[in-house]
């Protein structure tokens, strides 16, 4: 019996031992390159070690000086060695993937453990954590196991105690803490020759990390810092980007969960909150009645009562019923009562009764009650009940109550008043203003009144006009005023053809009846400079009149022209002209 225990303990040693060579032989860290530069930005040298070694740097870039100057000559380094040298043995390496995560570590801990004891079922671990350099204890430092997702803090003397389940088989505990390298202690428990439990086995999961600059922005936020307790936080802080995975968790509230403080560290496939959770992330279905925080991706429902925080993006539906707040990118729907907020992209819908906010570009539709903001390039549709905002360029249909609003638009704006620094785009409502765009004031003289002003406002494709004119001989007064919309068609640099369609009302000595002039013109403008052009042209008059007879000293629009409109009481017509000048 002993003889097949030794056999089946050397066969174990030995599969141990190939499966670290075969591990490290893969390992991105264990690469050999070579690299030879004088004073170059340290930004520039870890480009060129990616494109050498076929990988990824992912770092903090507020932490790590990419403007900083290095000088180095390795010959066949492993990456490692030339990271170490480069960065003068301050930050530890992680892989991910085909990433390696450069976290910031310039110190050393230790653990010196008085217990380590198997009690029943359990096997209960205690010690110190101590800083190696000083000797001084590390209170808040991380101590878990990512086998049984199980953590505790240490306390202010730097003493913690852990408990796990006893399965018979070698222990690993990891400690982190901000700013220390990782320091991980293995534990030969008892042999135990039981069947584990196989509620253990489906609680194990593998190890791995978000890549993201900042690994805490959800504790960051307003709602985070309100919702998670300073353990949380800390621990956030400690163990960064580490994440595990595993099929369920079910929470009261965050921190009292099946995954207990380790939660923040763990990516769920359901994720059940009875008031609120807080996980790495959800790759499948989360609910929670009141709140669900999320460090990492969510994906493909998350549902909470009141509001959602995701720290990384969403990819599917999520559904708030107050307040969503995506750090990341949302690819898919986002529904909310009062607002929604991504802090990067947005491709989908975004539906809330009072406002969406998207930071970067939107691609797709936005619907709010009271309005929408896109805050980089945008091709998508808006519709807000009172306005709209694309910070940048907005190549899609803004339409709106009151007003809209573009940096540059290449789009269509349809709302009461339309804004936009520079347009390419159409702009339909009563007050186009285009900062950069078409200006002009036009005075002019036509068939029916000698003096007509028209402020014009838009861009060549469209432009607004207000207009007004006015009669004026001994006995017969005219007056009117409408709103008009015009385009440009150039013909080289002097040379254009303004068509231009309004609507007027004629006052003829009486406001209780209806006097509407309706004209197309059809004008030939000469540009003698940039802020001076000549216009004259042809025009076609629809006059809808109920005033059978004039008033005196009025002028009587019907009888002032000959109408090609025969037998009708109402509706007269007439081809008429215009001449005048553009200023500006």
């Amino acid at each position: 019996m002993l003889y097949k225990l030794h056999r089946y303990l050397n066969y174990t040693i030995c599969l141990l031992l190939l499966t670290a060579l075969t591990a490290r032989a893969d390992s991105i860290l264990s690469k050999n390159i070579s690299v030879h530069v004088t004073e170059m930005r340290l930004g520039t040298v870890l480009k060129t070690i990616e494109q050498k070694g076929n990988f990824y740097f992912s770092y903090n870039s507020n932490i790590v000086k990419t403007d900083s100057l290095v000088t180095i000559n390795a010959d066949n380094w492993t990456i490692k060695e030339v990271l170490d040298h480069m960065l003068r043995y301050r930050f530890e390496y992680r892989e991910s993937k085909n990433f390696i995560i450069l976290r910031y570590a310039p110190l050393q801990l230790t653990i010196v453990t008085d217990k380590a004891a198997t009690d029943g079922d359990n096997y209960n671990i205690s010690g110190i954590v101590t800083d190696e350099q000083t000797g001084h204890s590390l209170p808040n430092a991380s101590v878990y196991s990512h086998e049984q997702l199980q953590s505790v803090l240490t306390d202010k003397e730097g003493h913690f105690d852990i408990s796990l389940h006893n399965e018979g088989q070698p222990i690993t505990l990891t400690i982190s803490r901000e700013f220390y390298k990782d320091t991980t202690v293995t534990f030969l428990t008892d042999v135990n020759v039981r069947s584990t439990d196989t509620t253990l086995k489906k609680k194990r999961s593998l190890l791995g990390y978000i890549l993201s600059d900042d690994y805490s922005g959800v504790e960051n936020t307003s709602l985070g810092r309100l919702f998670l307790s300073t353990k949380q936080q800390v621990q956030a802080a400690n163990l960064g980007g580490l994440i595990a995975q595993a099929p369920f968790q079910a929470s009261a509230i965050p921190g009292v969960s099946t995954h207990g403080n380790f939660s923040g560290q763990v990516v769920n496939v359901v994720s059940l909150n009875a008031v609120g959770g807080y996980n790495a992330g959800v790759d499948g279905f989360e609910m929670g009645i009141i709140f669900n925080l999320d460090k990492g991706d969510v994906g493909a429902v998350q549902i909470a009562g009141i509001f959602n925080v995701v720290g990384g993006s969403v990819n599917g539906i999520q559904l708030g019923g107050m307040y969503n707040n995506v750090l990341g990118n949302v690819r898919g729907i986002q529904l909310a009562l009062l607002h929604n907020s991504v802090k990067q992209n947005m491709n989908g819908l975004q539906l809330s009764a009072l406002y969406n906010h998207t930071r970067g570009s939107v691609r797709g539709i936005q619907l709010g009650a009271i309005g929408n903001i896109a805050g980089k390039n945008s091709d998508a549709l808006q519709l807000g009940g009172i306005g709209n905002i694309a910070q940048q360029k907005f190549g899609g249909l803004q339409v709106a109550g009151l007003f809209n609003y573009a940096k540059h638009l290449t789009g269509v704006q349809l709302a009461l008043v339309n804004i936009a620094d520079t347009s390419s785009g159409f702009s339909i409502g009563l007050l186009n203003i285009i900062n950069s765009g078409y200006h002009k004031l036009a005075i002019s003289t036509n068939e029916t009144q000698n003096i007509n002003l028209a402020f014009k406002n838009g861009n060549g494709k469209l432009y607004t006009i207000w207009q007004g004119g006015m009669r004026v001989d001994d006995n017969s007064k005219l007056y009117s005023f409408g709103l008009g919309f015009g385009r440009e068609f150039g013909l080289g640099q002097h040379l254009a053809i303004n068509t231009e369609i309004g609507s007027s009302y004629l006052y003829q000595g009486t406001w209780l009846k209806t006097n509407q002039l309706n004209k197309f013109n059809l004008d030939f403008t000469y540009k003698v400079s940039r802020k001076f052009s000549i216009f004259a042209g042809p025009s076609l008059n629809f006059l809808y009149s109920d005033q059978r007879t004039p008033v005196d000293g009025y002028a009587y629009a019907r009888d002032l022209h000959y109408s090609f409109i025969r037998d009708n009481r109402n509706w007269s017509g007439w081809v008429g002209w215009s001449f005048g000048v553009n200023l500006f």
